[in-house]
């Protein structure tokens, strides 16, 4: 079944939660995954001298920055530290596929969107009881099944037996591509930096907090400030991780399972570890470039100038530069870690576009296209490397892939950006063997005094911004009307946020552990030589960005080597200029700012303070708080599996495939609870021997993508199913599925391996009759893919996934019978509206009717007859030329 996707009605105005390119409810925040201790050395006091510089390389058009909002008078300097100089750099990788167990809702959207001309119980919600809301909103959800038979609501009972870890979402399906989390350590002899990315909708302090604890405890190493954790904000990663700091995004999250937070911060406390035992003598580098391709997808003749993401708010505001807006929506960077031999370990990729290819209706995980480009990245390699990707300023920006199928289009994005970083990370040539590493955080504190509202009767906020403890849904239809006090004034409105739990203020004044909206917020800024990376806590808008390299610039950093780090250490939803008009537009942007428009110029003096500190090699400035995550030991009810009959019985073996089809595999496994069946695929490399298939730069497969995951109950018997779509270039071969998998039963782990499966080159590519050329000259077919809408593998960036795709490597063989010539370097051109591959051979070469037989460079075959025999015709200058030979 599949939620259908209602119009929600809310007097007019649709309650948006954080980033759904306006057609959804959404928000932002995320978390991840298993452990084992690593003997790497201690950190030293930390910090260090700046290196030769790290230049950046290749084009660099740096955003046009504007002067801050709110200019900061330079204070007098903090007393510089003594720091040792660093060692020679240490680098390591990690990556791993979290176990997110399938049934856990997929954060981002509020999946199903509510249906009807009222929200019910909205009342409780603005007022802090979202349960009233939920249980409410579950007699609009409306159902139908795969062809599209409406179906009634499940029941409450129902949904929580399918899963314990769904309250109100729809449980997810299983995975179109595993959610990745990848780990950049280094070290310069004293001080940590290990760079953390995750398939998330966005990070909170207390999963880094976490983490820290997590790693310490294991290892007896401290990354304190250096542990730098980001999300990419795919909406299609793990929900039920906003915990109750948070309470507001249970809307687009689902209700907090403490059971998933925990099982993902030990996986990724593992996989901090492992760079950690991966540390090895490396050299480091970044470059600055300009996000654009040529597209002739619209129209082939006349290839376009395209970007991958645009915006989808109004930039054009009285002291906006547009241009700088628009210059820092292309910026694409790239940070580079090498061997000393120079073989890659890591790029690293800095880059803004929201992760809603999927829409609402989507219930498989995916990284989106974030980790398209991760992939395709990391496919240009003939070794195995480890790219992630890092947003930006990208808090206003949506992807942009042309039109098709979604995950031909998420797959075209990667294909599409890929060799733009990998000609950035090509271009950088000078790389820094012992750059200073150095990182510094500032906790602070929400509120209406901290953020400078101006009071009245000693009320800060109560004339501007009215809401003690934030908003949310402010200039929304759906907030309440307020009137300035004493002026009659009609400002905009907001849902007050209700007060936050007495029991978490009580021990230091802040609701750090449970509140509706962030009371608090974690900024931190990463030295790494001559490169600035300035962590931001949640959805910062490119003109916040702007502003960010002009304070960088104004503190005399240059902005090519500062990098805005966004959906980093911390949530605090979107960052938006300290503009009062931005903030008045509403949206999702706005309706999901909970302090309003002064929390970005808060931000930004956070920012030019911590930035002030690596610069001058001083202290940090103080925290406001110290944190103490006590509702994190509150106990907890696990969630219990359901067991299984026969784990590891088959359900149904793959059958022979060629390219472009389908393999399925099924089996009877465990209940997710316990169960996350690992799914290798292996290929015969010899009679009786199967070994891992492995993709070009040498990894095996044995995550999801070109295998997508599928579960469901069915009777009471948990079945999982892999499903595999070869494209037109996978190598044919004899493979098999070998799966690993836990279960509640008397063998509680189990194996089960398919019957082996050939995979054939496709006889169906599209060989057009041979005729002569216009001039005569010349005898010449097109050969094209034929077009496969309903697949999820591309066939060409280039071609909509409707229209043949020309075959752009490849033979066509041209014969009379007496004489042949084979034709291998086709002409790609536009006729008809259409990219077409034009294959050719001198019309001399024959003497009369010529048929024609076409392949492509992997074996795949046009249809025995496609191309019938016809006369062709020569005129007389190529008949005497015939002659004459």
């Amino acid at each position: 079944m599949r939620p259908v996707p209602v119009r929600m009605l809310v007097l007019g105005a649709a309650l948006a939660l954080g980033a759904c390119d306006n057609r959804s409810l959404t928000i932002g925040y995320g978390t991840p995954p298993t452990p084992t201790p690593v003997a790497t050395p201690t950190p030293g006091p930390g910090g260090s001298p700046s290196p030769s510089p790290s230049p950046s390389t290749g084009p660099s058009p740096t955003p046009t920055a504007t002067p801050s909002a709110s200019p900061t008078a330079s204070p007098t300097p903090s007393p510089t530290l003594g720091l040792p100089p660093p060692q020679p750099l240490m680098a390591g990788v990690a990556a791993r596929a979290l176990d997110v167990p399938v049934g856990t809702p997929l954060g981002g959207y509020l999946r199903p969107p509510v249906g009807g001309e009222y929200i019910p119980a909205f009342e409780d919600l603005a007022g802090g009881d979202p349960s009233a809301f939920f249980n409410e909103m579950l007699d609009f959800l409306v159902y139908e099944a795969d062809d599209g038979t409406p179906l009634a609501p499940l029941p409450d009972e129902l949904r929580a037996l399918h899963s314990p870890y769904a309250t109100y979402s729809p449980p997810s399906r299983g995975y179109y591509d595993s959610l990745i989390a990848k780990a950049v350590a280094l070290y310069d002899g004293h001080d940590y930096v290990v760079l953390v990315k995750t398939d998330m909708i966005g990070m909170l302090d207390e999963v880094v907090v976490a983490v820290n604890e997590k790693v310490e405890a294991d290892t007896g190493i401290a990354l304190g400030d250096g542990l730098l954790m980001s999300a990419t904000h795919t909406h299609d990663g793990p929900g039920a991780l906003a915990n109750h700091s948070t309470r507001y995004f249970w809307l687009a999250m689902d209700v907090y399972q403490p059971e998933v937070f925990e099982r993902l911060v030990a996986q990724l406390a593992d996989l901090v570890k492992q760079a950690l035992a991966d540390l090895q003598p490396a050299r480091f580098g970044h470059a600055v470039g300009s996000e654009g391709y040529l597209s002739r997808i619209d129209d082939p003749a006349n290839p376009q100038p395209k970007n991958l993401n645009s915006f989808r708010r109004n930039v054009a505001l009285p002291g906006y530069d547009v241009e700088a807006n628009d210059a820092m929506r292309k910026r694409l960077g790239v940070l580079r870690v090498d061997r000393l031999d120079g073989t890659p370990l890591a790029v690293v990729i800095n880059y803004a576009a929201h992760g809603i290819a999927f829409d609402v209706e989507n219930q498989y995980f995916s990284g989106d296209v974030l980790a398209s480009v991760e992939r395709e990245v990391e496919a240009g390699f003939d070794t195995p490397v480890v790219a992630m990707l890092v947003q930006s300023a990208g808090g206003n920006v949506s992807p942009r892939a042309d039109g098709g199928p979604t995950l031909q289009r998420i797959e075209r994005f990667g294909k599409l950006l890929a060799p733009q970083v990998r000609a950035l990370y090509d271009g950088i040539d000078e790389l820094d063997d012992a750059p200073d590493l150095r990182a510094v955080s500032q906790r602070i504190v929400l509120d209406a005094e901290h953020l400078g509202y101006p009071d009245s009767d000693g009320q800060h906020g109560d004339g501007d911004y009215p809401y003690p403890w934030g908003g949310v849904q402010c200039n929304n239809e759906a907030a309440v009307p307020f009137v300035g006090p004493g002026t009659g004034e009609s400002i905009p409105f907001c849902l007050p946020a209700p007060p936050p739990d007495e029991i978490d203020l009580a021990d230091n004044g802040v609701a750090e552990n449970g509140a509706f909206v962030p009371q608090d917020t974690r900024v931190t800024a990463v030295r790494i030589g001559d490169v600035m990376l300035l962590a931001q806590p949640g959805e910062p808008l490119s003109e916040y960005g702007v502003r960010l390299l002009a304070m960088a610039q104004e503190e005399g950093r240059d902005p090519a080597s500062t990098f805005v780090w966004g959906y980093a250490q911390d949530h605090v939803g979107y960052i938006l200029a300290d503009e009062k008009a931005d903030w008045e537009q509403g949206g999702t942007e706005g309706t999901t700012t909970f302090w309003g428009w002064r929390l970005g110029a808060r931000l930004l003096d956070v920012n030019r303070a911590l930035l002030r500190a690596l610069r001058d090699r001083s202290a940090p400035p103080a925290d406001e708080f110290s944190a103490n995550y006590f509702y994190r030991d509150l106990p907890y009810a696990p969630a219990q599996a359901t067991p299984s009959l026969m784990p590891g019985r088959v359900i149904e073996q793959p059958a022979p495939i060629e390219r472009f089809q389908t393999a399925v595999f099924s089996w009877e496994g465990g209940d997710p609870v316990v169960d996350a069946p690992r799914v290798r695929l292996q290929r015969r490399t010899a009679p009786g021997l199967f070994e891992d298939a492995r993709r070009a730069n040498g990894t095996a497969i044995d995550t999801l993508f070109e295998m997508h995951l599928k579960y469901r109950l069915a009777a009471g018997v948990h079945l999982w199913t892999v499903e595999l779509e070869p494209p037109k270039d996978w190598p044919a071969g004899e493979y098999r599925f070998v799966v690993d998998g836990h279960a509640l039963a008397v063998s509680s782990d189990y194996a089960v391996t398919s019957a082996p499966f050939t995979i054939s080159t496709s006889p169906s590519l599209q060989l057009s009759p041979p005729v002569a050329s216009a001039d005569g000259l010349r005898i010449e077919a097109t050969l094209a893919y034929t077009p496969r809408p309903h697949n999820y593998r591309l066939i060409d960036v280039e071609v909509k996934t409707d229209r043949p795709a020309p075959v752009r490597e490849g033979r066509v063989v041209f014969s009379d019978g007496a004489n042949t010539v084979e034709a291998t370097q086709p002409s790609i051109e536009a006729r008809e509206g259409r990219l077409v591959a034009v294959y050719s051979a001198p019309a001399a070469a024959f003497a009369g009717t010529v048929s024609a037989t076409g392949f492509d460079r992997w074996g795949n075959s046009a249809p025995l007859g496609a191309a019938k025999s016809r006369p062709v015709r020569m005129p007389a200058a190529a008949q005497r030329s015939a002659t004459a030979n």
